[in-house]
């Protein structure tokens, strides 16, 4: 599709500073300003990606003021999602909005209202349907190869210290994020679904905070803890630092140790799925791994697929006399998720030019977002919890 759309992005932390370097080069994109609620680290990113003359705004409202752009993508923490992307659609914007869509069910339904009424395209930030690996899995069932699907078993494995920055991070507190399954895992969700083509009806869970609990801390911050050698200790992971936070990083907390005891979220948890068409499927979440990946295996009446994105690779193994056979899937290393973000930011950006609706869709975010809160309900109560159809309309 040819053409050029402007683009604005709102939050410039980790994603959105990832985003920030895909636009910069790409042929299709004016990258028309950058909004953060920081004027520090705005500045200090903006000289630090080369785009100083790219206008800057500190609040979303007013660079919807301005409004020279088409497009806004927003990487702004969960609890900030509503806001910024109802204001959005109000100003007349497509969105592409990180994962989850939002902390709960009901602002998602805000946000979908407010998208509706706008007539403006709303993208959410699964861009793991657009991981090599998932991408293949996909197609192996939708050929059938492995007959009808009978369970789908799945694991997210973080590194020791992405897991552990959950701990010292907003996203510690459940009311920000809706919960570490919701927050990290809602692509696991996407994609169970996706995999299934169907939606869970009942769920149940276990898990809690077994490793990360208040009586191993020795200090508040780790730049004052005396345990130099803990594992844990703040290296500036999952952060963009400006220069002015790195002198002080305990001013903002961040290097709270994760002992701390201003948290409610897990640090393990396993979860089991019923889908409205049988197929029934498991989730683990690990946070102490030392090598980052997913791993899945899906069942069929004939096999199964094995799915390892650490390896880069799935194999098919035949219960039916035929001969299986692995798929090494090449990744692109130009962006973050194995290539996923910049296949992803390439479809926002054709689906703005060319009038398509986007796969990873309102009903995605929604339906993840009613699943993760169902899942966490199924954990602080200790029953199964039923999801009934209309939970996912809107």
């Amino acid at each position: 599709m040819t053409g050029k759309c402007a683009i604005a992005v709102i939050g410039v932390g980790q994603r959105g500073y990832a985003y920030v370097t895909m636009l910069q080069n790409h042929p299709q994109v004016e990258l028309a300003a950058l909004c953060d609620t920081s004027p520090e680290r705005l500045k200090c990113f903006a000289q630090e990606l080369g785009c100083t003359d790219t206008p800057l705004f500190h609040s979303v409202d007013e660079l919807l003021a301005w409004g020279k752009f088409d497009a806004v993508i927003i990487t702004t923490p969960d609890f900030t999602h509503k806001e910024c992307a109802v204001k959005s659609f109000k100003a007349g914007k497509h969105v592409m909005l990180e994962k989850p869509m939002a902390p709960t069910v009901a602002e998602s339904r805000e946000i979908i209202a407010a998208a509706r009424q706008s007539n403006k395209m709303l993208q959410i930030g699964f861009v793991l349907r657009c991981h090599p690996v998932f991408k293949g899995v996909k197609k192996e069932l939708e050929a059938g190869t492995i007959g009808q699907l009978l369970s789908i078993n799945c694991s997210e494995s973080l590194r020791v210290m992405h897991g552990a920055s959950y701990m010292r991070r907003w996203h510690r507190k459940s009311v920000n994020s809706g919960g570490f399954l919701l927050a990290k895992c809602s692509h696991d969700l996407d994609l169970m679904s996706d995999f299934t083509d169907s939606l869970p009806v009942r769920v149940s869970s276990f898990g809690g905070l077994n490793f990360f609990t208040p009586d191993k801390q020795k200090a508040p911050v780790c730049s004052k803890c005396p345990d130099e050698n803990c594992r844990f200790r703040f290296k500036g992971e999952m952060v963009r630092m400006t220069p002015e936070d790195k002198l002080d990083p305990a001013a903002k907390l961040f290097d709270l140790c994760v002992f701390n005891a201003d948290k409610d979220v897990v640090d393990n948890q396993q979860v089991l799925l019923e889908y409205a068409n049988g197929v029934r499927g498991t989730f683990s979440l690990n946070l102490f791994a030392p090598v980052p990946k997913r791993e899945w295996r899906l069942v069929g009446s004939c096999g199964y697929i094995d799915a390892d994105t650490g390896k880069k690779e799935y194999t098919v193994s035949f219960s039916d006399g035929r001969e299986g056979y692995t798929r090494h899937c090449e990744a692109d290393n130009s962006s973050a998720h194995d290539g996923s973000d910049m296949i992803f930011l390439n479809e926002f950006v054709d689906n703005i030019l060319s009038g398509h609706a986007p796969e990873a869709d309102a009903a995605a975010g929604l339906t993840s977002t009613v699943i993760g809160n169902a899942i966490d309900k199924a954990r602080l109560t200790g029953t199964v919890v039923t999801i009934a159809p209309e939970e996912y309309e809107f």
